[in-house]
């Protein structure tokens, strides 16, 4: 300490001081930041809006649980007009080994939607068991009264002695290939919808989804018609963040970059002394020596520690996402990609049996198309448990019962349409934004 002046000493303990502060502020700025030094599981899975929207889509549901339903309440007759719907929501839905979250998941969808939105939407799902009635929510009455279209193997077309042997055999892939194909199938030949929407059983919508993708597709196509992007695959309504963080591919430019900043550091000190005889008796050779290689690195390296998802969030909008999105339990494809998709998944179940999620990012790749991702994530992801897992036995991790199977969670969708405080459904306002008009590549 004798090598530096008072007014340098007294810097120091201010950087110091600083210093202890920041590091508070990431504490509990970065606890939700699965990419983060300072994650905090407890508070990053910590549900906020999603048990809202699981209570909302429930007492929705409950509505339509009778056998008579009322014609006025069957949402089945609002989509008997003539028009043709703008998207079919097509979905997949097993029996799960802890809880069913199917009706969560069609009522979080409709509930909230004016009577014209509804007239825009269908919803296909398929119950993927050889014996349908094996499946707890097959034979409720809230499902016929509800969804506009319920697939079974049988109806569908399936071979229903191969899925029947594949569900004794746990052949996951083959059987995952199959059931896509079969939604998929459903949306394009059964619909005219320009839009197909498939959603794995398990997710829950937030209020103004629809609303929401509508405004994020017109932003897409305008940029299409005008050249200003490429051709495109899908627009994914859920990611996790867990993906996003700093990846290891990319260390030579974080160096770089890091490298840099100390050297324009160094460059600003040094100017600074030759213009200022202030700086010239504080900023000498020792004290700019502790500032390049001291105090840059520590600030350097508390902003990687805080994690990729808290320094560089993703405003609210649409975004270019290539890589690193995961997984599949919201994409929207545009109606005309539907026969190339399913010509591929028909294609790697007879050869190579991929997950759907790596199969689907496998044809993009090859075909060279374009991801688009909506940020805040419009969907949830709220399984408990992944059916896809052969285990002996199950439970819930950690303290949350609303919780992504293996962290297949989305932090912004929580904190994005957190209401305010005690609302009232007249006051429960989301903060997505205008979508963006700037192309940003995640990760």
């Amino acid at each position: 300490m004798f090598l530096f002046s008072k007014i340098q000493r007294r810097l120091l303990v201010y950087f110091a001081v600083f210093y202890f502060l920041l590091l508070i502020f990431c504490h509990f700025n970065s606890a939700r930041d699965p990419g983060s030094f300072f994650f905090r599981p407890e508070e990053g899975y910590r549900p906020h809006y999603s048990i809202r929207r699981i209570r909302e889509s429930l007492q929705f549901i409950s509505r339509f649980n009778q056998s008579s339903a009322e014609p006025e309440q069957s949402l089945q007759n609002i989509t008997s007009g003539g028009r043709d719907p703008t998207i079919c929501a097509g979905t997949v839905t097993v029996k799960r080994p802890i809880q069913q979250n199917l009706d969560t998941l069609v009522g979080s969808l409709l509930e909230g939607l004016s009577r014209e939105q509804r007239a825009n939407i269908v919803i296909h799902v398929l119950f993927a068991l050889s014996n349908p009635s094996d499946h707890p929510d097959y034979q409720q009455p809230w499902a016929s009264n509800v969804i506009d279209r319920i697939l079974t193997y049988k109806n569908s077309g399936a071979d229903v002695d191969k899925m029947e042997r594949w569900e004794r055999e746990n052949m996951i892939k083959d059987k995952s290939l199959i059931d896509y194909q079969l939604s998929l199938r459903s949306c394009y030949e059964g619909t005219k919808a320009p839009w197909i929407l498939l959603l794995e059983d398990d997710v829950v919508a937030q209020r103004e989804w629809y609303r929401h993708t509508m405004r994020s597709l017109d932003t897409i196509e305008h940029w299409r018609s005008h050249g200003e992007i490429k051709d495109w695959l899908y627009l994914r309504l859920f990611y996790t963040e867990k993906f996003l963080g700093w990846n290891t591919e990319e260390w030579p430019t974080y160096l770089i970059s890091s490298l840099a900043v100390i050297s324009l550091v160094a460059l600003t000190g040094v100017c600074a002394r030759r213009r200022s005889r202030l700086m010239q008796g504080i900023l000498t050779n020792s004290f700019l020596a502790v500032v390049c290689l001291l105090f840059a690195p520590l600030l350097i390296g508390l902003y990687f520690l805080a994690g990729r998802v808290t320094v560089q969030p993703m405003r609210p909008g649409v975004h270019l996402m290539n890589s690193h999105g995961c997984c599949s339990q919201a994409l929207l494809f545009p109606r005309e990609k539907a026969p190339l998709l399913i010509d591929h998944l028909e294609k790697l179940q007879r050869t190579r049996p991929e997950p759907v999620d790596s199969a689907i990012e496998m044809l993009a790749d090859q075909e060279g198309l374009d991801r688009w991702a909506m940020s805040p994530s419009q969907m949830q992801h709220v399984g408990a448990a992944s059916y896809k897992e052969n285990r002996k036995s199950y439970g819930l991790d950690g303290p949350y019962t609303v919780k992504g199977a293996h962290g297949v969670w989305s932090m912004s969708f929580e904190k994005a349409y957190r209401p305010p405080f005690d609302p009232g459904p007249s006051r429960m306002k989301s903060r997505f934004l205008e979508p963006d008009i700037r192309v940003v590549e995640a990760g």
